[in-house]
């Protein structure tokens, strides 16, 4: 009889643990979500900054302009990559890239196809 008695006990038991788990994952969706910040890397060049260049500016009017590049190759000193991605709590994640070309300190190419404003 006491062998009956603990048997059904640990059928009540694991009928009791497995309510428990299937009823788990509902119990916290009156539960707010957390806050996540916003988190932005690189340089967030404006619609009027990017029209403000132009073949013919020099490194140093460039810089003055815009500011320094995301990314500069060591492999490839004459190109300047400028690179933002904001990627925000709730969103999606956006980017935008341009990338600047220059030959003996002038600037002769801007590759913006990539850029856009955020």
């Amino acid at each position: 009889m006491a062998m009956k008695n603990i048997c059904f006990f640990r059928l009540k038991r694991t009928t009791f643990a497995m309510l428990a788990l299937m009823w788990l994952p509902g119990a916290c969706s009156w539960l707010p979500e957390p806050h996540k910040l916003d988190i932005e890397q690189g340089n967030a060049i404006t619609q009027d900054e990017f029209e403000s260049l132009y073949t013919g500016m020099s490194e140093t009017e460039v810089l003055e302009t815009i500011g320094a590049p995301m990314l500069i190759n060591p492999f490839h000193a004459d190109r300047w990559d400028y690179i933002y991605r904001l990627k925000p709590g709730k969103g999606r994640e956006r980017e935008s890239r341009f990338t600047l070309y220059f030959r003996d300190g002038i600037l002769v190419k801007i590759d913006g196809e990539d850029y856009k404003e955020y």
